[in-house]
């Protein structure tokens, strides 16, 4: 699956290691359908969602990072999961080291470069029916998504007039997504994920799931309060965050290049150590071979002295003559001449 920025880019973070981002406050997929395996879809420490950008780095909403102890250099010890998990309880966690937030993600302007009313999808990991308000942090759920249509701001105005709604306290949002009881609408633990058209097997970003109004949804007791004119979803524009991707890639690109010296470095430890245990191992095998050889060596001269000794000593032979006894005491005796060996 590829995923283009295009113009309506918006928030971000950096992570698999980092964070960035842009959006307000959200709600969860509710009344969805199941979309365990999405590549993109990830869960960020637990309860709330986000978009798999790249490899390393992952757009979510800017209030999605309260929750990570974020430090005024940006680092963090938060966490995410790999895209698409519906059981993580046993999932590898990767740590986020960085967070990009827009200073004024809040105010954000109209953008009407959007084609009215667009086919657009959204996964979250957020509650999918009140009963699991009960454990709102259970790990053990999947992805789901569901497909609402874009509104330009002004499209947003009308639709509140249209339906005689409350006006909304986001109508400073670039655009927003109408939801309702048979598309599905976002609830608690939603925020942060990603809102995208796809065509072609390519996925293009469109904003973040950052706020909802006009309903009360995902209750425990199961009931809806769906306005006649649906719910809506509002959130900023991304394309005003492309600085943030393009200092999220620098950084990825860096810290790349930094796991890369790091490698390098440990693989000429790794072959240094090794020479030197080679080496080492070398020297004990010569030292024991020069020992084994001296101690064969003295060995050897040992047995040739004790043979040599053995060869030079005298022993005595009694010889015989007829009643004549003679005894002959030499290194190798023999009997005189007429005597034989007694």
């Amino acid at each position: 699956m590829r995923i283009k920025g295009s113009i309506l880019l918006t928030s971000l973070i950096l992570t698999f290691g980092q964070i960035l981002s842009g959006a307000l406050p959200a709600h969860s997929v509710e009344l969805g359908q199941d979309a365990t395996g999405d590549p993109n879809a990830v869960q960020i420490q637990g309860n709330t969602s986000g978009f798999l950008y790249s490899e390393r780095i992952i757009l979510t909403a800017a209030h999605v990072l309260n929750q990570l102890r974020i430090q005024p250099n940006g680092d963090t010890d938060g966490f995410v999961f790999a895209p698409g998990l519906a059981d993580k309880s046993n999932a590898k966690r990767y740590k986020i080291i960085k967070a990009f937030i827009p200073k004024t993600f809040v105010n954000s302007d109209f953008s009407k470069n959007i084609q009215e009313k667009s086919e657009v999808i959204m996964i979250g990991y957020g509650l999918q029916n009140g009963s699991q308000r009960k454990n709102p942090q259970d790990i053990i759920r999947a992805p789901h998504k569901m497909t609402g249509y874009l509104y330009t701001p002004e499209m947003m105005v009308e639709h509140h007039r249209l339906y005689n709604l409350r006006p909304s306290s986001w109508t400073t949002s670039d655009w927003g997504v109408n939801h309702d009881q048979k598309t599905g609408s976002i609830c608690s633990g939603d925020s942060g994920a990603g809102h995208f058209v796809e065509e072609n097997s390519v996925r293009y970003y469109v904003g973040t799931a950052g706020n909802g109004g006009e309903s009360s949804n995902c209750k425990v007791d199961g009931t809806f309060s769906y306005t006649t004119g649906g719910f809506m979803a509002n959130f900023p524009s991304p394309n005003k965050f492309l600085d943030l991707i393009k200092s999220a890639e620098s950084f990825v690109d860096e810290q790349k290049k930094l796991q890369l010296v790091k490698a390098e470095e440990a693989r000429l430890a790794a072959e240094l150590k090794a020479k030197q245990e080679a080496e080492a191992k070398a020297t004990e095998l010569k030292a024991q071979q020069e020992a084994e050889a001296k101690t064969a060596a003295e060995l050897k001269a040992k047995q040739e002295e004790e043979a040599k000794a053995a060869a030079l000593k005298k022993t005595t032979i009694t010889c015989l003559k007829g009643k004549l006894v003679k005894k002959v005491t030499a290194v190798k005796p023999v009997c005189p001449k007429g005597y034989k060996k007694k």
